[in-house]
């Protein structure tokens, strides 16, 4: 891997804060493309700016909805398999649990390869599963899972403070965005 977890984690932080502080009206604009149904195909077009390493201004709001719709439905793609698996084992209990959670997973590694292509090459760079393998097998197999289950739990932790506080708690919430664009950016960049 490229950069380590630690570093990669305060990386990530330090540009989340960077892109934040001091920029109060864009700050006030990513909150609003977050939180407001629709309009945050928006703001996930200009988090996806992270994966291009432009900041996450609030401009070109046209193409930031496009990729957002994009990114949006690549998510969607990549998921059908899980969700049907999870309508499968939903019967089994805890035993169906544990298999939608892994497949899930094994989903989710290469979705975030996935994204990061589509910001790169495109649309149809999303599905090139090929070299999202290639650049997994590149950082390292166990230290990607490692990275991404991390990944997981800090976004988990921050999103729910987020989430948790009301009212006060969603002007975090493009902390947390800008975060974990950063977060995964640094790991294919």
């Amino acid at each position: 891997m490229s950069i380590g977890i630690g570093e990669n984690l305060g990386k990530s932080f330090g540009f989340a804060k960077d892109s934040l502080v001091g920029k109060w009206l864009n700050w006030l604009l990513l909150i609003i493309v977050t939180i407001i149904p629709i309009v945050n195909f928006i703001g996930n077009g200009i988090y996806l700016k992270i994966y291009r390493g432009e900041e996450p201004v609030v401009k070109d709001i046209v193409k930031a909805f496009i990729d957002g719709i994009l990114l949006t439905v690549i998510g969607i793609i990549y998921m059908i398999i899980p969700w049907i698996v999870d309508v499968l084992v939903s019967n089994l209990g805890v035993v169906g649990d544990i298999i939608a959670l892994i497949v899930t997973f094994i989903f989710l590694l290469l979705l975030l390869p996935a994204e990061y292509a589509f910001a790169q090459k495109g649309f149809g760079a999303a599905f090139a599963f090929g070299d999202h393998i290639a650049k997994i097998k590149k950082l390292g197999w166990g230290q990607y899972i490692l990275a991404v289950l991390v990944f997981i739990i800090v976004v988990a932790v921050l999103g729910s403070l987020a989430v948790l506080i009301p009212v006060i708690g969603w002007i975090f919430l493009p902390f947390v965005c800008i975060f974990s664009m950063k977060f995964v950016a640094n790991l294919f960049a």
